[in-house]
């Protein structure tokens, strides 16, 4: 029994509607920059499926409805979902260049319709047309989704495509095939298109919240395991990314631990926003004098840690004494209380056969480190 294509036109756009209501219901849940990438993709919906309803009432509505809003809907349906990708990529919407495209189109539509009649260089016209933002949407997933691609974005990409290539086998068909003379002409590529038009809004709209959902779980990850105001690794990451030296017997691993002298006065006479700005200063110099292999967190308070693999502790005491000579000589510029001297205390410690745990290794250095600051401050101590 052949497929009637109306029926899945009408189908399509119940479904567009309805998977539009419900990510508009869903993304309540979310946090702001969140539901605007879920409206931006139900609004997709709704202009898709205000396309299909166009098509499906052919016959009953002037050609200006059926044939160019029909085509131009789907259009901007297809570029705002290509503006959900701009956006979740955190990439500038190129409205200038879509605006053009939907001038392009309407043009194209009304001069084929009225102009110079042909149904094939319409059908032709519009698949490139319309294959365009798919194209440009799959760009940029291959481009900068991180690797290896999340199920959800998997799913977005299958959709994408298989779409994109029926498009493409329909405008080759067009002109080297069988052409058709209308959307609901019984034909292979016809039949392909309608059943992925019917299926593509419900699975793309899901890999997609897939997508926004899983971009928010990493970030309340990374914001578990990161120091917000410095933006160092806090100490659960510190213990959780030291891990594997730990584990490892025959791996050299020192420990820094920087305290910074005479804090409290820094918040007393500047405040807290000061002392926070000391913090982040001094955080930012660490990250610079560390190596890639090195790892920086910030343990609480004014108390900061670095992790160095692959170093003996003689190699660890050198690089201590080279920061502590570099704060000291750079006095903290506050921005609206001038100058002020600020030093550090730095314990030393070398992971040993015994240390099971990196808390063993910090607590070592923590010992040293306090071992410095009873004997005068503004120094290095190696612990034994």
């Amino acid at each position: 029994m052949a497929l009637d294509l109306m029926t899945l036109m009408l189908v399509s756009t119940v479904l567009c509607f309805m998977t539009a209501l419900l990510l508009a219901y869903v993304r309540s849940g979310y946090p702001p920059r969140y539901r605007l990438l879920l409206r931006v993709w139900a609004e997709a919906l709704v202009l898709q499926g205000l396309g299909w309803l166009a098509f499906v009432l052919r016959g009953t509505v002037p050609d200006v409805v059926s044939v160019i809003f029909a085509n131009v809907l789907l259009l901007a349906g297809m570029q705002r979902i290509n503006h959900a990708f701009q956006l979740y990529f955190e990439h500038p919407i190129p409205w200038r260049r879509d605006a053009g495209l939907m001038a392009v189109a309407v043009l194209f539509l009304v001069v084929v319709q009225w102009g110079w009649h042909d149904v094939s260089v319409r059908i032709v016209g519009m698949t490139l047309m319309l294959a365009w933002p798919l194209v440009h949407g799959l760009v940029l997933i291959r481009r900068h989704a991180r690797r290896p691609w999340p199920p959800s974005f998997r799913v977005v990409a299958a959709f994408l495509a298989a779409t994109l290539g029926v498009l493409l086998v329909r405008a080759v068909n067009q002109v080297f095939g069988t052409p058709v003379d209308s959307i609901i002409a019984v034909h292979p590529t016809q039949i392909a298109l309608h059943l992925l038009a019917t299926l593509a809004p419900v699975a793309t709209a899901l890999g997609f919240a897939l997508m926004v959902a899983t971009r928010l779980q990493d970030e309340l990850a990374e914001a578990a395991n990161t120091d917000p105001l410095t933006g160092l690794a806090n100490r659960r990451r510190v213990e959780a990314l030291a891990r594997p030296w730990i584990d490892d017997p025959e791996a050299l691993l020192c420990a820094l631990m920087i305290d910074v002298d005479h804090f409290k006065r820094v918040n007393d006479r500047f405040g807290h926003d000061a002392g926070d700005e000391a913090l982040v200063w001094l955080g930012s110099h660490l990250r610079v004098q560390a190596r890639a292999t090195d790892l920086v967190g910030r343990l609480g308070g004014e108390e900061f840690v670095m992790l160095l693999p692959g170093t003996t502790a003689p190699e660890a005491a050198v690089l201590a004494e080279r920061l502590r000579a570099m704060v000291a000589a750079m006095p903290m510029s506050f921005a609206d209380h001038g100058d002020w001297p600020l030093t550090i205390s730095v314990g030393v410690a070398s992971r040993t056969p015994g240390d099971t745990d990196v808390r063993d290794l910090l607590r070592r250095a923590d010992d040293a480190m306090y071992a410095a600051k009873r004997g005068g401050r503004n120094r290095v101590v190696v612990a034994d």
